[in-house]
């Protein structure tokens, strides 16, 4: 939405809520505050010439060479408290209105161990002649509606650094052993669950994710700590030079973050719940089993959200198309759209699992 439509279409909504939770209210704020010293009308229009398009651009342009240089200067917004509405209204004010306000006033106290996660992932994501996405978007992207919300709060943790495993137990009395990884003999850390520990349950739900992925998109690369952890950018490996799809990037995803998941949650299992079976091993079988599981779980729900009786929460039929197709068992014999049958499985090549079951 343009600057134009979001004056004259959510200025009274925004002042009403006392510019809470308002993306860019400051800057905002101080432009409503110099309007309003006008006298005079004030009308905002579309470019409409030549001259008014390159003067647009050259501003645009200039703005994206000091961004990338860091040439930036913060401006100070001045606000005339006489032409200045303040406070919420509280004919309108909600219960999350106001705890959003209050706790906008807080100010957040600096985590070491968030901020070192944090640091790391952005300069993951650092490439030669452009800068990684702010951090605001890496901390929004975790709430991403293709990610489960039980999901949503292992990759919450784990940003924070907060899981108990680990540096954890290491100083705690009498539960030293527990630091460190019952199979492999290292320290035990997040990125050792997700990628490297030698324990039956990560190598092969990512080889199956893998196999799943060549499916749809040909190119695979096992994902580290922080393509997990930034899985809501649905920044998927991809060809340079080759462009970004919406429908790849959701799969990714979906796949990720559901077999990250499934790897802890088999770690977990492991580690817990048979604490007293030293030798106790999660079985081929069963991987393979709750790996179809997951994933088909997520298509049927994908299936059952394209229903018009939904109205308009209701997934497009052709976003869910576009998601899956490619990865459906038999999908040469089913109709053009099968997002109206009522069963339908994520199928894998069968001699990849290299085990004599029907994993379905």
């Amino acid at each position: 939405m343009s600057l134009a439509k979001q004056l004259s279409a959510k200025l009274p909504a925004w002042e009403d809520c006392g510019w809470i939770s308002v993306h860019g209210s400051p800057l905002l704020r101080a432009l409503v505050n110099q309007l309003r010293q006008r006298c005079a009308p004030t009308t905002i229009c579309k470019v409409a010439n030549m001259e008014e398009f390159r003067t647009r651009n050259d501003a645009i342009e200039l703005a994206k060479q000091h961004f990338l240089t860091h040439q930036c200067e913060e401006v100070a917004p001045k606000i005339d408290r006489q032409f200045d509405l303040s406070g919420a209204k509280l004919a309108t004010l909600s219960q999350a209105i106001a705890y959003r306000g209050i706790l906008a006033t807080r100010t957040p106290s600096d985590r070491p161990r968030t901020s070192g996660q944090v640091e790391r992932i952005l300069n993951s994501l650092r490439s030669p002649g452009s800068l990684p996405p702010p951090t605001q978007l890496l901390w929004t992207s975790l709430r991403d509606r293709d990610i489960h919300r039980r999901i949503v709060d292992f990759l919450w943790k784990g940003m924070h650094d907060a899981l108990k495993i680990g540096a954890f137990w290491a100083h705690i009395r009498g539960f030293e052993d527990r630091a460190d990884c019952s199979t492999c003999g290292t320290r035990e850390s997040l990125r050792h669950i997700l990628s490297e520990c030698r324990a039956p349950g990560q190598d092969l739900v990512w080889s199956l994710t893998g196999e799943l992925w060549r499916k749809k998109a040909g190119t695979w690369r096992k994902p580290s700590l922080e393509d997990v952890l930034t899985v809501g950018l649905g920044l998927y490996p991809k060809p340079d030079g080759a462009k970004s799809s919406h429908a790849l990037a959701r799969l990714w995803r979906i796949a990720i973050s559901e077999a990250a998941y499934l790897i802890w949650k088999l770690r977990c299992e492991r580690v817990i719940e048979h604490a007293d079976e030293p030798d106790w091993t999660h079985s081929q079988r069963e991987i393979t089993r709750r790996w179809y599981a997951a994933m088909n779980r997520r298509l049927q729900l994908d299936l059952i959200a394209t229903r018009r009786s939904f109205g308009n929460l209701a997934k497009s039929r052709l976003l869910v198309l576009a998601t899956w197709t490619g990865t459906i068992s038999d999908e040469n014999g089913l109709a053009e759209d099968w997002t109206k049958l009522p069963r339908l499985l994520v199928g894998i090549d069968p001699g990849f699992c290299r085990i004599a079951i029907d994993p379905g």
